[in-house]
């Protein structure tokens, strides 16, 4: 279970990144950058989800690097608390990297 999420979090944001940045995912309720912002208008959704895309491509190739370092022994940690220190910088690298994306969307 811990392995699978150490392996697949890094995968799935660069993928659910992918697909944001390429537009393809029009207003929902269930994915996406979804605020009062984003519901006014079709072109606000497209384009503060194209940032939010481009930030979990970004977040999604970082931890996926982190956890391959960690897969290498970089750092001394026996399996079990490997996959819990990568799934927990995987989680902290998204959420910094979705700061400016936050940022960005107060501007509409």
């Amino acid at each position: 279970m811990l392995r699978t999420l150490f392996i697949g979090l890094p995968a799935l944001f660069l993928v659910l990144g992918i697909l944001l940045a390429l537009r393809v995912v029009p207003q929902n309720k269930f994915y996406g950058f979804r605020t009062s912002a984003t519901f006014s208008s079709p072109d606000t959704w497209y384009q503060i989800n194209f940032a939010t895309g481009l930030a979990l491509i970004a977040a999604g190739v970082m931890a996926g690097l982190l956890a391959l370092m960690l897969s290498y022994g970089l750092i001394a940690l026996k399996a079990e608390n490997r996959y819990i220190v990568g799934i927990m910088l995987t989680i902290l690298v998204t959420m910094l990297f979705m700061i400016p994306v936050v940022i960005y969307s107060d501007r509409f």
